[in-house]
């Protein structure tokens, strides 16, 4: 863990809450190396998938040019949302280093606000396995 990278990440944030957006940075890193930077550009985009760690991991994988992102971490300016951790995840990142805790961030006033239960219902399909088939058949 670097604390200049940390400090990166925590100033990438409040120079994001200084524009008006949601007070959020990362940055992706690899030896020692940024690779890329994100910040939350949820309101700005009005993409609720648009947070900092999403946004760097994006914008690493892009510029390299490729998914696989292993050996690689990030450096985010507070804990990470299951989204972030997540998509790190799908790219072979295996550590996220963060700042604040989710017990240190106030109520950001953020407009929707979650469900109080939230489900992921399967239903049966007959053709459900077919676009798997067809990607893997070309």
């Amino acid at each position: 863990m670097d604390p200049n990278l940390l400090g990166r990440a925590v100033d990438l944030a409040t120079r994001n809450a200084a524009s008006g957006q949601l007070p959020f940075g990362a940055l992706v890193v690899r030896d020692g190396e940024v690779l890329a930077t994100g910040v939350n550009t949820v309101l700005r985009d009005l993409d609720p998938a648009a947070h900092a760690e999403v946004e760097a991991v994006r914008a690493a994988c892009r510029s390299l040019g490729t998914l696989d992102l292993r050996g690689a971490e990030v450096y985010s300016s507070c804990e990470p949302c299951p989204m972030c951790c997540g998509t790190a995840s799908a790219t072979g990142i295996a550590v996220i280093w963060y700042a604040a805790p989710a017990t240190d961030i106030p109520d950001l006033g953020y407009p929707v606000p979650a469900p109080a239960v939230f489900e992921a219902r399967h239903a049966d399909h007959a053709d459900r396995t077919a676009p798997f088939a067809r990607y893997l058949n070309g």
